[in-house]
């Protein structure tokens, strides 16, 4: 009897085990740790869960972070790859490119990509996901219905980052035809962005900040020269302005979250790439800080007001 029991724990174990092994198995690579990329993966496991797939149940995890570091964004790269997941997911330009590159068969789908043809990830056949663009159009409009009289910005951007570089040009060749001077404020890594803001002041009336992970994880150092010498900084995504930017366009990374968990939801039922093509932002919001206009010194047009999707209160 006692061996009996033996084997019914046995099988019960082996059963367990394969069970497990079954389960589809999703490998998550991101860049920097950041509330933005965090928001963006949370609501990826809650838009999974809402497709049946819920971690430790129906689902195999595994997350890597490259803490910014493109070398280790390489590393795990191959990492993933060698797992054999069933996707791959990826936040951010850096690690979908590190990841591309490792495979051309396992399905990969981006999210905090703003150009994935400027990234060369759209001519990828196992490559989808979805974009975070701002048209440089609707940021400049912004920024002149603070400044009216704008008549120089400057753009703090990761020189090594594909989707960053395209920006600038995009908000530069804008700028020329609004008569604005661009002062172009490029780093290398987080730890430039102090250097850099302080290097601009004088030379410029408002600071534009692109979807960049590089300069946004800096963001605090940009600020406290912005409040102290008054140069209101504007921005790609809305969680900046949470954090103290004056205002922002950018897409709510929760709901993006939960756009991502479906689409990685309908590869892990059988659809293809194919099936899932590259999507867009239909809807972006606009958020703006009443704390940090009386710090600059400026108003909040009732236009901004008005519109905004949130005004984050005099703190």
């Amino acid at each position: 009897m006692r061996h009996f029991f033996r084997g019914l724990l046995f099988l019960s174990w082996c059963t367990s085990v394969n069970a497990h092994e079954a389960m589809p198995l999703v490998a998550v690579g991101q860049i920097v740790e950041h509330p933005a990329l965090d928001t963006l993966r949370l609501g990826l496991k809650e838009g999974l869960e809402k497709q049946g797939y819920t971690e430790g149940k129906t689902l195999n995890w595994v997350y890597e972070n490259a803490q910014g570091n493109p070398s280790t964004a390489v590393q795990i790269g191959h990492k993933l790859v060698s797992l054999e997941p069933a996707v791959i997911v990826t936040l951010s330009t850096p690690m979908t490119q590190a990841v591309a590159a490792s495979t051309s068969t396992t399905p990969l789908v981006f999210g905090a990509v703003t150009d994935p043809s400027a990234a060369k990830l759209t001519t990828c056949p196992n490559v989808t996901g979805l974009t975070d663009f701002v048209p440089p159009q609707k940021q400049i409009a912004l920024i002149k219905m603070f400044l009216p009289h704008l008549k120089s910005l400057g753009l703090i951007f990761n020189t090594g980052e594909a989707n960053s570089r395209k920006q600038v040009e995009e908000i530069k060749a804008l700028c020329a035809l609004e008569g604005i001077t661009v002062h172009e404020a490029p780093v290398t890594k987080t730890s430039d962005v102090l250097m850099v803001a302080k290097a601009s002041v004088g030379k410029v009336d408002a600071f534009l900040l692109p979807t960049d992970n590089t300069v946004i994880s800096g963001l605090e150092a940009i600020l406290k020269v912005a409040n102290q010498y008054k140069v209101p900084v504007f921005g790609s995504d809305v969680d900046i302005v949470r954090r103290g930017a004056l205002a922002a366009y950018g897409v709510d990374w929760h709901q993006s979250g939960l756009a991502l968990g479906d689409m990685v939801g309908k590869l892990l039922k059988g659809k293809t790439i194919k099936d899932v093509p590259i999507q867009h932002p239909t809807t972006l919001h606009l958020h703006v800080n009443e704390g940090t206009a009386q710090k600059v010194g400026v108003s909040i047009p009732d236009a901004v007001r008005k519109t905004a999707d949130k005004v984050f209160p005099d703190s």
